[in-house]
Parts: C-alpha cells; sequence; structure tokens
C-alpha cells in the first residue's frame, strides 16, 4: 500500500542541506554546558524518580549513572538537617579517580537536576551551576505559559 493510506505515520526526508541546530531550549542549554572545559556528557534527570528527559555529549557505561546520580541528590534531601548549618546544597561534585559527576539544582517544581560527567580537573563547576539555574528559569518560564502557547 502506498504511504498515503497510512497518513498518521511519518517519514524522514533526507535532503542535501545541512540539518538545523536543535531548537529545543533544554537541548541548547545542555549543548552548553557540555561545551564546557573539561565535560564530557550532561543530562537533565527527573530529581524525584531518576528518569532521564535529555542527554547531551558522552556517558561512560550504559547510561545508568545519569539515573544513580539522582540518587546522590535525593540523599541530601533525605538527610538535609543535619546539613543546615551550611545552607542549602548549591552542587554535589563526587570526584573519582576517573573522573567527576556533579549534581547541580536546575528547578524545584518539576523537581529536576543536571548531572555533568567530566574528565576530571578543570571544571567551572560555578559556570555549571550558573548555567544549570539558567536552564531552570527557562524551563519554568515554559511551563508557567498554557500548553497551546508553548506548542507554537
Amino acid at each position: 500500500m502506498p504511504h498515503a493510506a497510512f497518513p498518521e505515520i511519518a517519514f524522514h526526508c533526507f535532503t542535501s542541506e545541512t540539518v538545523a541546530a536543535p531548537r529545543d531550549p533544554a537541548a541548547i542549554a545542555l549543548a552548553g554546558i557540555c561545551r564546557q572545559s573539561g565535560v564530557e556528557g550532561c543530562a537533565l534527570v527527573d530529581a524525584s524518580t531518576g528518569a532521564v528527559q535529555y542527554v547531551s555529549g558522552r556517558h561512560r557505561g550504559d547510561g545508568s549513572a545519569w539515573e544513580a546520580a539522582a540518587d546522590y541528590w535525593r540523599l541530601y534531601h533525605r538527610q538535609q538537617r543535619h546539613f543546615a548549618p551550611w545552607g542549602p546544597l548549591r552542587a554535589a561534585v563526587f570526584v573519582h579517580t576517573g573522573g567527576a559527576i556533579g549534581v547541580l539544582p536546575c528547578c524545584d517544581e518539576p523537581p529536576l537536576v543536571v548531572v555533568v560527567c567530566s574528565r576530571g580537573d578543570g571544571v567551572d563547576w560555578e559556570e555549571c551551576e550558573r548555567l544549570a539555574r539558567a536552564l531552570g528559569a527557562v524551563l519554568r518560564s515554559l511551563l508557567d505559559r498554557p500548553l497551546v502557547d508553548a506548542a507554537a
């Protein structure tokens, strides 16, 4: 049967034109974090469930570290009363022998974190934190709009 008989099926057409850059604000923001010195890859993760929403750059292993890193964030929130004298957590960076993993707050509602994997030294974690918070501001502004406007 010809394709016209199944209009609900979309086929991708490839042309000789270059592929357009992503227009999705989350994808653009994550790509910006990945351009930071020393960063291998990053992901936008639901902090309450560990569900990975977006990924940019490379990851090690099977990609399960994105979800597992959100456990660091949940652990802090379960134990935060013990850390109250230091104030709220701005970032959690765990340095391993083969690199570092940073968990940065992005958005409180919905609870989203940016997980950043790096090769080790040389990452400007304060800049990554700033970029993660900027992404959160963009996402909150999109969520404040009616869904019809956001889709346009």
